[in-house]
């Protein structure tokens, strides 16, 4: 029964794909922005569900259960750089790419700063840091499989994606934007009805029980460094810091693109910081931080403290509801993953192939090329993802994080500074990429900082240094990226 119902839950999703390719379009625009006709509604369940993934049911309360509660101040620092990202960021991109019809926003800075190599720069780099956990995905949903089933994680990541790869070659980004309001709410009642029904089961004092029990029996869970020492004042900085770039996760910058028209960015940023913020990412924070430690305390190790929610339901609470629940982990997985490998496929096709190869390609070819790129990005990544594992929630925070935050000051300065100029964007993003590889292999490189602080320092100085000692953009630029945008926004 629970296989029959998983097949159905993934038909279900199929069945959404199959229909959005009827109703699409066809054009490159529409596959790819969607058409540029997302609404604010639409747009708050495709944003906050294509960062909710699988880490958000594993790997966040897994890594809270193994750390203790600090590992808080990278969400409060993601909330706010997503709001940020939509308050101040996203007028001007989204302005920007409606006059001149961008479909990325590698083209866009390409572009801005009037540099095919910045392009290829930008591309590979965003590749390099988003395909890898693109596998992740999948295979979280493998360890619910296995908690659940017993199955190999195998079978769950295969299950996954075959799901992914056909949504997103069939659906483009319309779909897939409208495909997260199902599987939002899919995931949000699992994740809800879960905490719910483990506090009153489990815990008769509710959670000040848990918390006093927690305090009487295993304090360190409650306050930093943690349990295991983890979260010294250098490594909390680095979390919030980290946190803070979220504006730069090139999955989410691309959907302010797909945006109808500006009033989305006047209510946009509220919904985040009171729904996302203040509501959704608190429930996976009381999961890891006071309900798995009182329920089941003692577990050890990245993978099962990363399957701890799971493993939980799957022992003490009904089978059905197991199910639900790890359907709930795989819309999350999907809705993500799903955003990431639309990205991926829109800088491979729009940025590296036309952009560098045949400009002259027609829509039909360059969806053409979008496609068949989803098929080869899953199978790398999740070959990436089998050959280096790590604890889920280090790998966003300690190595895709910062790698997505080199193109952040080239992005802010290229949207909202006049004197950013190529030289400048081309020599900080190639600092800070250099920098964080070679930290990442030879770590004492960061002087005992988080690998985010150091990079994007160095970056940061040499972007604006350069810019500064190199000659300002033509009058032509500032006019198209600066002027123009200016007047569209206010006459708007």
């Amino acid at each position: 029964m629970t296989i029959i119902l998983l097949i159905v839950f993934g038909l279900a999703i199929l069945a959404m794909a199959a229909y959005g390719y009827k109703i699409s379009a066809k054009t490159a625009e529409d596959y790819m922005l969607a058409g540029r006709t997302i609404g604010v509604v639409v747009m708050f369940f495709f944003v906050l569900f294509a960062v909710s993934s699988s880490w958000t049911f594993y790997g966040y309360p897994g890594f809270l259960y193994m750390h203790g509660p600090s590992y808080i101040y990278f969400i409060w620092g993601s909330v706010a750089g997503f709001a940020a990202l939509y308050m101040f960021l996203g007028p001007r991109l989204w302005a920007i790419a409606r006059l001149n019809r961008f479909l990325s926003p590698v083209e866009v800075l390409a572009e801005r700063y009037e540099s095919p190599f910045l392009r290829v720069v930008l591309s590979l780099m965003l590749l390099v840091f988003i395909v890898p956990y693109v596998g992740i995905q999948p295979l979280g949903v493998g360890l619910g499989f296995k908690a659940l089933t017993g199955l190999p994680i195998l079978v769950g990541a295969a299950y996954t994606v075959a799901i992914l790869v056909i949504l997103v070659i069939l659906g483009g980004m319309r779909i897939v934007a409208w495909v997260n309001i199902f599987l939002g709410a899919v995931y949000a009642s699992a994740l809800l009805g879960s905490l719910i029904w483990a506090v009153n089961r489990f815990i008769p004092g509710g959670l000040t029980g848990a918390a006093e029990f927690l305090m009487a029996n295993n304090p360190e869970m409650l306050s930093a460094p943690g349990p295991q020492g983890y979260f010294t004042p250098v490594i909390i900085g680095g979390t919030l810091v980290v946190g803070l770039m979220a504006f730069s996760w090139p999955h989410i910058v691309i959907g302010v693109m797909t945006a109808r028209d500006k009033l989305l960015f006047k209510w946009f940023p509220i919904l985040i910081f009171i729904f996302g913020g203040l509501f959704f990412y608190t429930l996976p924070f009381i999961w890891g931080s006071l309900v798995a430690p009182v329920i089941m305390p003692g577990v050890t190790g990245k993978e099962a403290a990363d399957s701890i929610i799971q493993t939980i339901i799957t022992k003490q609470l009904p089978n059905w509801f197991s199910v639900y629940v790890l359907m709930g982990v795989i819309a999350a997985a999907v809705s993500t993953a799903a955003v990431q490998l639309l990205t991926s496929s829109v800088i491979i096709a729009r940025d590296l192939i036309q952009g560098l190869i045949k400009p002259d390609a027609e829509d039909s070819q360059i969806i053409k090329w979008a496609r068949w790129s989803v098929v080869g990005i899953v199978i790398i990544s999740l070959v990436v993802s089998l050959r280096y594992t790590q604890a889920m929630a280090l790998y966003l925070t300690e190595v895709t994080i910062p790698g997505f935050a080199q193109w952040g000051p080239a992005l802010v300065g290229g949207i909202l500074w006049k004197r950013a100029t190529k030289q400048g964007a081309i020599v900080g993003t190639l600092a800070g990429l250099v920098y964080l590889v070679a930290g990442l292999f030879y770590r004492p490189l960061f002087v005992g900082m988080h690998p985010v602080m150091p990079t994007i320092i160095i970056n940061m100085i040499l972007f604006i240094v350069v810019s500064f000692l190199t000659q300002r953009p033509s009058e032509e630029v500032q006019s198209k990226f600066f002027d123009e945008v200016e007047e569209f926004l206010e006459a708007g």
